[in-house]
């Protein structure tokens, strides 16, 4: 979508400033304005479509979707400030533990997920191992649950691991 209205701007004769605004409010469209990370709009669509290509070229491809555990409890006892801290420290975590060519997503308030190309699920274990170490001297706590093609809905397998996962946790 973007790239077309460039397209369509460089067509009209739009002048250059009038052409970065429109890519800015493309870029803010898809972007959660708190952490950085790519919005459940663009998730959405950018799970689609790496779906659609891994399987028409026969390529690996893993979901991991993260649940922050007792977050409402850091906005509740330490206020919404601190729990702010929390979102973007965990953004920043999962960014610099994520490969390049990972799509790092916040899809919802305390939910994030990240779209691993070329990835096959066991693969998948390795980057949770060193995600969860870094996470874990930062003192934040969270549940994954994570997919692999073959399956058929990515999304609802991993959402549905995290569950379990979250089930796990609070019992401890």
């Amino acid at each position: 979508m973007p790239d077309r209205l460039q397209c369509r701007l460089a067509e009209i004769g739009a002048p250059a400033d009038v052409r970065e605004l429109a890519a800015e409010l493309a870029e803010q469209a898809v972007r959660d304005p708190l952490t950085g990370l790519y919005n459940r709009r663009f998730f959405d669509e950018a799970l689609t479509q790496q779906v659609e290509t891994a399987r028409r070229y026969n390529r690996d491809l893993s979901l991991v979707i993260f649940d922050l555990d007792r977050f409402k409890e850091v906005n509740d006892t330490l206020g919404h400030e601190a729990g702010d801290t929390v979102l973007k420290t965990f953004s920043r975590l999962l960014v610099e533990n994520a490969r390049k060519a990972d799509i790092v997503c916040r899809i919802g308030g305390d939910e994030f997920a990240v779209i691993l190309p070329e990835t096959e699920v066991s693969r998948v274990r390795n980057f949770l191992d060193r995600f969860f170490q870094c996470l874990e001297n930062s003192g934040i706590k969270a549940s994954a649950g994570a997919a692999a093609l073959p399956a058929e809905n990515l999304l609802s397998i991993a959402d549905s691991q995290l569950l379990a996962a979250k089930c796990k946790n609070k019992s401890r």
